[in-house]
């Protein structure tokens, strides 16, 4: 698995999350940890997905995405998005996926 620092900026100074990558079967999944450093991750989203996907060269369609906040229990829910033909998400729409104690993207 990969995990980095990503600097992102929605409103305001710059933000910061965590992102991690992990590959599953045929499918990457990314996993946006919040940092309670500036934007939120759920506010930030699209341009997330977009940027992330971008970034490493990954095809959308092939990637499942994920969030989670450790400073509230770290409960995973994923997020599904549609692209639109210029390769942005649009649309996010949130599900609970794993409590915390089982969340994929943690050790």
């Amino acid at each position: 698995m990969k995990s980095y620092i990503h600097e992102f900026r929605k409103w305001g100074p710059v933000s910061r999350c965590i992102v991690h990558i992990k590959e599953v079967g045929d499918s990457t999944w990314i996993g946006f940890e919040n940092r309670r450093d500036g934007t939120s991750v759920t506010n930030a989203s699209e341009d997330l997905a977009t940027g992330i996907v971008a970034k490493e060269g990954l095809d959308p369609a092939k990637c499942r995405f994920f969030e989670f906040y450790p400073e509230y229990e770290g409960d995973v829910d994923e997020i599904t998005y549609t692209w639109d033909s210029e390769g942005k998400a649009r649309n996010p729409q949130w599900r609970p996926f794993v409590k915390a104690e089982n969340n994929p993207f943690l050790g």
